[in-house]
């Protein structure tokens, strides 16, 4: 049976989880805490199996409570618990690394403990080794170091993330709109979204990805949404009705 701590900031999320967990005959909760500060000592105190670990806590993040769990005498395996929009998931498959999505569901929690049960009875250790590498990968991207490399002429041009304003698709090609100039790209939005630093960009509509720290100003427009004009930019981006809710959290709009 899996020794189990279970982390979230949020009690119902955190009660939610422990329920499934208990209707499972192979797993035991034996902690659980509200924050990433009480985790090493809970790790000390119960050496779980696994943690089931929330990425977004304020104060430590549970990519930070990770990194810290590497370095201690007794790593568990860790499953990451997340939103969809919060992460490139991506990242989690090339790692191989265990994630949830929320809302819970009950079918892949319990695909994931057979998982993680069938890592530890073949003793995988190299599970510890790409758990480092996904937070190398992760933190490597949340530090703004990312940088996308687009031919031109002939050349290859390494532009930084923080050198992007907005990418947008124009006649069904994706475009780079950057302080060095504009280049037509093989990629597509969604795989710019999962190689671009998170905190700094909003995907705000179906066809436009904006660097948010480069928004001169917020127009109100009709039915709740917003117009965005990015610096140096006349062009009004949209920011579509389904996005504008969290578009508002985000700049903190009240």
């Amino acid at each position: 049976m899996l020794r189990t701590m279970v982390v979230d900031d949020e009690t119902p999320a955190r009660e939610e989880l422990i329920y499934i967990l208990e209707k499972s005959n192979k797993v035991k909760v034996v902690a659980q805490a509200s924050h990433g500060l009480q985790v090493l000592d809970l790790n000390r105190k119960y050496k779980p199996d696994l943690i089931f670990l929330d990425i977004k806590m304020p104060g430590i993040s549970g990519i930070e409570v990770a990194d810290k769990l590497l370095k201690e005498p007794h790593v568990p395996y860790v499953v990451f618990v997340t939103a969809y929009e919060e992460y490139a998931l991506d990242a989690f498959e090339v790692n191989a690394i265990d994630y949830i999505l929320k809302p819970i569901s009950e079918e892949r929690l319990n695909k994931t403990i057979e998982r993680i049960i069938n890592r530890i009875e073949s003793g995988n250790k190299d599970y510890f080794h790409k758990l480092g590498q996904l937070i190398e990968d992760i933190n490597e991207k949340e530090n703004g170091h990312s940088r996308i490399s687009v031919e031109y002429h002939g050349k290859l041009i390494p532009i930084k993330s923080e050198d992007i304003i907005y990418i947008t698709v124009e006649d069904k090609n994706t475009v780079i709109i950057s302080t060095k100039g504009n280049f037509e790209v093989n990629y597509t939005l969604n795989q710019l979204q999962n190689v671009l630093n998170s905190s700094s960009f909003f995907r705000c509509h179906k066809s436009f990805i904006i660097n948010i720290d480069k928004i001169e100003s917020i127009e109100p427009w009709f039915n709740s949404t917003y117009n965005v004009i990015l610096e140096g930019q006349g062009k009004k981006i949209p920011v579509s009705r389904s996005r504008s809710k969290k578009f508002k959290k985000i700049m903190n709009i009240l």
